[in-house]
């Protein structure tokens, strides 16, 4: 070999030589870049295993305490796990027995499960599904439900939803929408017309009592003001200062004249008042109208008919009066002549003559004595005399004192008398006629007469008791009717209780008696405080 070839191979292996301690440098060096590169990638996975075993827990703190039932199943329904939530509402624990989810249905309801499932698959998703089941415990239950999809890698493996029990709220729900319903009804039926209206005053509601009484449809109220139909301007203003009023969240009741559809007028009494919405604002009003239109009429009838009754009232006072006149003339000059006829035929008239002529004059008296008291009975009433404080207890005092009471009566006034307001001589009327009454009635050696009195609520009650003649149970009512007089004597005309009853019902008071023959009488009657 020659020396040329000898020093090209020695060139080259040289040259191989120098590469290969290159290549084994470059080798050495990508080996510590790897070893760091593991290093840090070690590190990196350390930490992520940490944070994913910190998630993971938290995650879990989520899942056992949730407050709504939280279930993972199989894409068959089998439970494969299940919160604390779980477990108190469907009755049974995955950790200790095997269950499928969709037996749990109501037997009605397993078509409409199998449908939520295929649902569940293609969407990924189940909302706002409600669900009759049986529990564990064999307990109906309505549930809603919220379920999705769990996938790996694109492909569905398991299922996951929040199951809330909705039995009461459903219950809750039924009985509201059932208590609405009610007073829907009664609201629609009842016979006051209701109206609700917003803020700008048109109408939002109306129930069919108020489109009866209006006489407009539903449809031709709603979304209009009550001054575009039924308002005359008269009362227009008057409507503005309510309605003001009402979106100031006053309250407020008052009478209107309206016309109704046909062009009729009506009057309404309206009671109105603020609406709120939740957060307490103004959002409209609520009004009651109940129509009165009768009402007014009767009221206008009734005051025709006080103002005919005055009048007639006046004119059978003068009537009154007139005949009273008219007629006393005519027995005062019989009474005249019968005076003058005895005179003159003193000595001459047998007895049957001068008994017949004393007939004739207690007649004439007693005559007399009826057409005053008439004339009485026809006045108590018609005066319009002001009432004023009347001390009773000083007023029968006085009385006892005038009247003409026998050695063998007493008088006993048992407890001190109010004082009331009324008309002085018409209560002394009162007492003056059962007194009177009661002495002239006393047939007992020893007479007594005892008056008492008891304050009630309202009212005072009086009683006058006698032990005199007594009054059949038969004649108890009848007494107090004009001309109805139990002894016929020439004092009696049959009006004295009569007036009585007349002057106390003026009292606002009641009158009645407890009697029987032989053990007395005991007159009560009551007069206003």
């Amino acid at each position: 070999m020659s020396q040329d070839k000898i020093d090209v191979l020695q060139r080259a292996l040289a040259r191989e030589k120098a590469a290969r301690k290159q290549a084994e440098k470059i080798l050495e060096d990508k080996s510590l870049e790897l070893y760091d590169a593991k290093e840090k990638l070690e590190q990196s996975y350390l930490e992520l295993e940490a944070s994913l075993n910190k998630k993971d827990s938290q995650l879990q703190g989520v899942f056992e305490n949730i407050v709504d039932a939280y279930v993972i199943m199989d894409l068959l329904g089998n439970i494969l796990k299940m919160n604390e939530a779980a477990v108190s509402l469907l009755g049974f624990n995955h950790a200790k027995e095997n269950f499928n989810l969709i037996k749990m249905a109501a037997p009605e309801e397993v078509q409409r499960v199998l449908e939520s499932f295929n649902i569940l698959f293609k969407k990924g998703s189940l909302t706002d599904f409600h669900l009759n089941i049986i529990t564990r415990k064999n307990e109906p239950k309505l549930v809603h439900i919220n379920a999705s999809i769990i996938y790996d890698n694109g492909t569905p493996v398991a299922a996951q939803g929040i199951v809330r029990d909705i039995t009461l709220d459903n219950k809750y729900k039924n009985r509201l929408e059932t208590e609405r319903q009610k007073y829907s009804n009664i609201i629609a039926n009842m016979n006051l017309g209701l109206v609700e209206t917003g803020i700008d005053d048109k109408i939002l509601m109306v129930n069919q009592s108020f489109s009866k009484m209006s006489g407009y449809s539903e449809e031709e109220i709603i979304g209009k003001t009550g001054k575009e139909l039924f308002i005359t301007e008269e009362n227009a203003e008057i409507i503005e200062t309510k309605d003001s009023k009402r979106h100031r969240g006053e309250a407020h009741s008052y009478e209107i004249k309206v016309r109704n559809k046909l062009g009729e007028d009506r009057y309404w009494l309206v009671s109105g008042a603020a609406n709120y919405n939740l957060e307490g604002k103004v959002v409209g009003s609520i009004g009651v109208h109940l129509d009165i239109t009768g009402i007014r009429k009767l009221e206008h009838q009734k005051e025709k008919l006080l103002n005919d009754l005055s009048k007639s009232n006046e004119e059978l006072k003068e009537y009154a009066h007139v005949v009273s006149h008219d007629l006393k003339s005519p027995l005062r000059s019989i009474d005249a002549l019968v005076s003058w006829i005895k005179e003159d035929n003193k000595g001459k008239l047998d007895p049957t003559s001068i008994q017949n002529f004393e007939l004739i004059e207690t007649t004439l008296e007693k005559m007399e004595q009826l057409i005053s008291d008439v004339l009485s009975y026809s006045s108590i009433g018609s005066e319009k005399n002001e009432k004023t404080d009347v001390d009773l207890d000083k007023v029968v005092k006085d009385l006892i004192k005038i009247l003409y009471v026998p050695d063998h009566i007493s008088i006993n006034i048992e407890n001190t008398l109010p004082t009331i307001k009324g008309e002085r001589m018409k209560l002394q009327q009162v007492f003056q006629n059962l007194i009177g009454n009661a002495i002239k009635f006393i047939d007992k050696e020893k007479g007594f007469i005892t008056i008492q009195v008891k304050s009630l609520r309202t009212h005072y009650k009086f009683s006058i008791a006698d032990n005199g003649m007594g009054i059949e149970k038969q004649f108890h009512n009848r007494i107090f009717k004009i001309f109805h007089a139990l002894n016929k004597s020439k004092d009696s005309t049959g009006i004295g209780l009569s007036i009585v009853k007349k002057i106390i019902d003026l009292h606002e008071g009641e009158i009645w008696l407890e009697s029987n023959p032989g053990e007395g009488t005991t007159f009560f009657f009551t007069l206003k405080k």
